[in-house]
């Protein structure tokens, strides 16, 4: 008998292997189901078939960045409202110009206390796993 309350997936994208690992093995820990993309092509290959709660992905990628996979998923009906936060390595000014303009965007930067400012985005957009 399938669990009636799964826990709630996250799919997390960044070409940076430790910064990924770091991720996914935090929120496994947290109770999220977690998938990892090493990059924003494989991120707009999985999502649609993933159907993720969430996304989390790097803003600044080779093969199509976080900005560029972002567009491709809200041409999809399948993951137009799947919420995504943006993280990033660059300074937040610059990351604030390539970053999509659209209501519910969450940007942070990946050195400013990012798991505590990371858990609370991730709580306030689909709630504990």
């Amino acid at each position: 008998m399938p669990d009636a309350n799964p826990a709630k997936s996250i799919l997390i994208a960044d070409d940076d292997p430790a910064v990924l690992q770091l991720l996914v093995e935090h929120y496994r820990k947290l109770g999220y189901q977690v998938h990892s993309a090493p990059d924003g092509l494989q991120l707009g290959i999985m999502a649609p078939n993933l159907k993720p709660d969430l996304i989390i992905t790097d803003l600044v990628m080779p093969a199509a960045g976080g900005a560029c996979a972002y567009s491709r998923l809200r041409s999809s009906t399948i993951t137009r409202s799947t919420p995504v936060i943006f993280l990033t390595g660059i300074p937040m000014d610059k990351a604030r110009e390539m970053a999509p303009k659209a209501p519910g965007i969450v940007l942070l930067h990946k050195m400013d206390s990012m798991f505590k400012k990371l858990d609370e985005a991730v709580a306030k957009m689909i709630g504990p796993a």
